[in-house]
């Protein structure tokens, strides 16, 4: 259980019922689980499998989820839908955040363009989009000269048009691929994430014991 973002603690539970749940804190330890990178992802809506791209990100260690709408993107959920999908994903990252043992689940945005979110991307963040071009950096190079704070592209299976990429170029986006193989977007983005963090070192280590 993990109380304020800060601090988790190991808790035995002795009663639990549909009104109730009790137990008692049996150790208590700072908060671990955190990566030292944050990586925004911005995630072109797939046409299936959001539910579960929500649930890796959130695994893989990402600070922000933010669900776009690209040119070639299939999905187009109206205002209703889109209100309703946003509150199932932050359940979902909660709920898997929990799962990972992570301080606390990443922020999942409301449905918006690809250039909006750009606009509300963290001025101290580096733009890196993920395409299928032999001219980009591996992802994993990429990752080694990158600052403390990412955000990731992740366009549609279709791949990014002519608009997507002219708001990237007016952002100083960099362009990095993701090797031989053409990945779903679904699975992308965490798998980028993983290489992300792990070129900050934030893999070097296991999950912390649990105290005995």
């Amino acid at each position: 259980m993990v109380a304020g973002g800060a601090v988790e603690h190991g808790v035995v539970l002795q009663h639990v019922s549909a009104a109730r749940i009790s137990g008692t804190v049996v150790w208590t330890r700072p908060v671990s689980g955190e990566p030292r990178r944050a990586v925004h992802v911005l995630q072109a809506v797939p046409a299936q499998g959001m539910d579960a791209t929500i649930e890796a990100l959130t695994v893989a260690g990402v600070a922000s989820i933010r669900p776009v709408l690209t040119g070639r993107t299939v999905v187009r959920p109206d205002a209703v839908q889109a209100s309703r999908r946003t509150e199932r994903w932050q359940t979902i990252a909660r709920e898997a955040a929990q799962l990972a043992g992570r301080a606390a689940p990443p922020a999942v945005s409301p449905v918006m363009s690809l250039r909006d979110a750009l606009a509300h991307v963290p001025a101290t963040a580096r733009v890196i989009a993920c395409v299928i071009d032999p001219a980009a950096t591996p992802m994993l190079r990429a990752a080694s000269t990158s600052p403390s704070e990412i955000a990731l592209v992740i366009g549609p299976e279709g791949g990014l048009d002519d608009s997507d990429m002219n708001a990237l170029d007016s952002v100083g986006a960099a362009y990095a691929h993701l090797g031989p193989r053409t990945l779903p977007s679904r699975l992308a983005g965490a798998i980028a994430t993983a290489l992300l963090l792990a070129g900050a070192g934030d893999l070097d280590s296991t999950a912390e014991p649990v105290p005995q």
